[in-house]
């Protein structure tokens, strides 16, 4: 049976973590280490997570940013597997169960499952574009089918929704400087690494959309700019290991700042 390690970054949390908890805690699936890592929350999310006693294993610091803290989780998960979860967003009941056993019958490195967009009155819709069917990619697909997301979209740049094989991730670490965009940094190696890709369209996560906690705080412009910055140099170094160092697609990853923005102001006006 294999283990799987779920790694949940906190910060001022205390309205979701107690949902976030209890949904990892009622999987389906048993063989679970479920590694909460509180950075530095000054509310009462520390208080609460303490009530869990050994149902989870709670580690504390000063507070860092989502990067660190979900390095502190890679540094001490033990699992086959690694799970990222958000301290704001929970899982299917089932979630773990389900996505485990297509992994087994389909030995991807990486399985990448559907999720819907929960907001704070309680409405629930689906993204407006997702996985349209279940497929197995390989390696000699990703370059039509993975990594012009990467271009010139945010389809992959998610690290939560996604099971790993912890051995893929050997060594892989979130940039410690981004305040935002680090787990697409973070996606870029890990998709560059695996050998095999599984598109699930089952819904098993629930994303909160907020403007709290750790990976959804709110950043200066000049920030967010200089982060994305810092991905385009990320993106563009791996060009060449992906067979795909043309002008057009060095175009595309200079454009893919002004895409982002126009496609968020798109879905602002659509809400």
């Amino acid at each position: 049976m294999k283990k799987v390690s779920i790694i949940v970054p906190v910060y001022n949390e205390e309205a979701t973590i107690v949902r976030c908890i209890d949904s990892l805690l009622a999987q389906t699936y048993s063989l679970l280490e479920i590694l909460v890592i509180d950075d530095g929350s000054c509310d009462k999310t520390r208080i609460l997570l303490e009530q869990y006693g050994g149902q989870i294993v709670l580690l504390s610091q000063q507070h860092r940013g989502v990067a660190s803290a979900r390095n502190a989780g890679l540094l001490r998960a033990t699992g086959d597997f690694i799970l990222f979860v958000d301290g704001d967003d929970y899982l299917e009941q089932n979630c773990v169960e389900q996505v485990l056993q297509k992994q087994q019958k389909s030995g991807a490195d990486i399985v990448r499952f559907s999720y819907r967009l929960l907001y704070p009155d309680g409405h629930i819709e689906e993204p407006l574009s997702y996985f349209q069917e279940e497929q197995l990619l390989l390696k000699g697909a990703f370059c039509k089918n993975i990594y012009p997301y990467f271009l010139s979209s945010i389809r992959f740049n998610s690290v939560w929704a996604t099971l790993y094989k912890r051995e893929l991730l050997a060594g892989v670490v979130f940039p410690v400087h981004m305040r935002t965009a680090e787990d697409a940094a973070f996606s870029l190696e890990a998709y560059t690494r695996a050998q095999s890709v599984l598109l699930v369209t089952d819904i098993h996560y629930f994303y909160m959309q907020t403007l709290t906690g750790l990976t959804k705080q709110g950043l200066h412009l000049f920030e967010k700019v200089w982060c994305n910055l810092w991905l385009l140099k990320y993106i563009l170094n791996k060009l060449d290991a992906w067979g795909m160092d043309s002008l057009f697609n060095r175009l595309k990853v200079y454009i893919r700042p002004l895409w982002l923005l126009f496609s968020k102001c798109k879905s602002r006006r659509r809400r």
